[in-house]
Formats: structure tokens, sequence, C-alpha cells
């Protein structure tokens, strides 16, 4: 299986989706803490009763924008830092709620633990679901002590209902959601959305390891002319069977995405310009009826995605415009002074015909 799709068995697609929108958590969970800090400012402008502790208030809306920052700063959190912050945030909404000590206000802020429970659902395993419900249904039974009220028991189930609902529904339908989000439908490969996350943590592992990366931007050739003469659903059916060969004969560690239209992307790991030429003359070679053009570049050790995804679609440009004899261009070099990233062994001598 390439790795433009997701695993076939359950629990690895749950995995396999948990670790997909993993890359987006910091910015959810800042957002999600930035919302709460300016729903506890808001809060204090608006009536309320005796009981509602401005200080406290004014204190939780700081902590919570400081986390809030600092977790979309991060971009992507690891699995123990997003069941701290969804921790932390069940706490902090819980002081919140405790505040008012049954004033209205406040304990509308107990809507808080629903949209905790959705980021619970995105970004937790189903174990981790059942915890951060637990931690939510707990503390907030503790505020309706504490506070007194005389419907808490309706209220605690209201609330906690609305949260293992919303928790339990967002991760059994997690999956089906990033296929929507970052598959293309046609083809099942990643989109650019899929596509961009991926790079993304390829360039921090190549940056760790010292390990080459490249790219190839592959467009196929004349592809226009065949939608034009057999109708569009001969040129989806001939995308799909190319799709099918290209898997088939790709690496295991690779990735094949779909930019658009007729335009691929090829990610792949731990090959060099040589490495990954080799690959795409077996692909040509798997090519059938579609002929195509690819460019190739290959990560210099400092460059960022877009800069990466650029010099490949340069190099495509140049392929194209030579056309006849030459179906692959490399990406233009490294400018000097920049160190380029270590390869592996010394390559041995390949042709791109």
């Amino acid at each position: 299986m390439g790795r433009g799709e997701p695993p076939s068995s359950g629990a690895s697609r749950r995995a396999w989706a948990r670790a997909d929108l993993l890359t987006l958590s910091g910015r959810a969970l800042g957002l999600l803490y930035v919302g709460g800090a300016l729903f506890g400012l808001v809060a204090i402008g608006l009536p309320h009763g005796a009981h509602f502790n401005v200080l406290a208030d004014l204190v939780l809306a700081a902590i919570a924008m400081t986390i809030g920052v600092w977790a979309w700063s991060r971009r992507e959190l690891g699995p123990v830092p997003t069941h701290v912050l969804l921790a932390l945030g069940a706490a902090m909404v819980s002081g919140g709620v405790y505040s008012g000590r049954g004033d209205d206000v406040s304990m509308s802020a107990a809507v808080l633990y629903v949209v905790l429970a959705l980021g619970a659902g995105l970004f937790t395993s189903l174990r981790g679901v059942a915890v951060q419900v637990t931690l939510m249904g707990g503390a907030y039974a503790a505020v309706l002590a504490l506070s007194g009220n005389r419907g808490a028991f309706a209220e605690w189930l209201f609330v906690i209902g609305a949260v293992t609902v919303t928790a339990w529904v967002t991760a059994a339908n997690r999956t089906q959601l990033v296929r929507l989000a970052q598959l293309d439908p046609l083809t099942g490969l990643a989109n650019r959305a899929g596509l961009g996350s991926v790079l993304d943590r390829e360039l921090a592992k190549s940056r760790r390891s010292s390990q080459p990366l490249s790219v190839a931007v592959v467009d196929l050739d004349d592809f226009k002319a065949l939608n034009d003469e057999h109708g569009h659903l001969a040129g989806d059916r001939a995308l799909v069977r190319l799709v099918e060969t290209w898997r088939s004969a790709l690496r295991g560690g690779d990735l094949l995405a779909r930019f658009g239209g007729d335009e691929f992307v090829i990610v792949l790991p731990e090959a060099a310009t040589w490495q990954a030429t080799r690959v795409l003359q077996r692909l040509r070679q798997h090519g059938g009826a579609c002929p195509w053009s690819a460019g190739l570049a290959t990560w210099d050790g400092v460059e960022s995605v877009d800069r990466l995804l650029q010099r490949a679609d340069g190099a495509l440009y140049r392929a194209k415009a030579r056309r006849r004899g030459s179906w692959l261009a490399l990406a233009r070099p490294v400018p000097t002074g920049v160190e380029p990233a270590p390869r592996l062994s010394r390559p041995p001598a390949v042709t791109a015909r």
C-alpha cells in the first residue's frame, strides 16, 4: 500500500487520521484557548451577580491567552502536550464556572466543555477521549457541588451528555473527516492539503536525521487532448489506471499526491537525486499510454517546503519546454555558500532519457 491512502484496518485508520490531524493540534487548541480568554473578558462586561469574581476571571483570561498564543506558535503538538492542554482547559473552564458560584454568566461557560470534547475527539485516541470526558465530568460535578446549585444533577447530565456525544461522534468519524479534507476523491491520493502535512513531517525528519529528501512534480503530456477527444470520463479512467500502475512501482515509503488536474507530486524520503531518478525511470517504464514530464528537486538542507516545490516545479517547466528527447529535468543547483543536505553513498552513473 502506498502512502497516498489510509491503512486498511480500523485501528490503523484511526491512528493514521489522528497522526495527520496532530499537525493542526497546536493551532486548533491555541484558537480554543484564545477564544476562551475572549469569552472571559466579554463576561466581565455583561450583567452578573454579586458572587462573580472579576479578578479570578481576569487571571484565568490572561493565563488562557498566554497558553493560546504559545500553542498557536507551536502549530503541531504531540499526544502528551495535547492531553495536558485539554486537561488544563477543563480545569480552567471549571475555575471560570466556579468563580461565579451559580451566576448565569459563569454557568454559561460550561459550553466550553463541549468545545474541549471536540478537541479530544479530533486529537486523541478513543482511550484518550474516555480519559478527557471523565476528567471533565469529575471537574464539573465538583464545581456544581461546591456551588450549591439545586438543579445540579440535571445540569451536569445535560452538559456531560453533550460532551460525551460530541467527543465520541467526532472520534468515530475522524478518519472520514481526514479523507474529505486531505484525500482526492477520484484517485484516493493525498490532495494539496494532505501533501502539505506530509511534506512538513518529512522535511522535519530529514532535518533531524540528515537524510536526503527528493520531490518530483509530474505533469501528463497532452492530457487535455485526451479529454477533448474521448471525454472527461475517459480522462478520469486514464488517471485512475495510471495511479494504480505508479503505486505498484513506488517504494514503500514514497508518497504520491495529486496536486491538481493532471499534475502529481511524488515525495521520495531518504532518496538522493540519483536514487530518485531511478525511481522515476521505473515509473516511466510503467507509464502505459500516458506520457509525462517531470521536474526533480532534492532538499538543500535549509530551504522551506514551498521553496523545494518551487524548484521542482521550475524543473518541470524546463522539461516540458525541451519536450522532445528529454522527459526529466533536475532542479537548478543550490546557490553557492549554501551547504547541501548530506548524501548517501556515491551514486552510480544514471541517465534520464
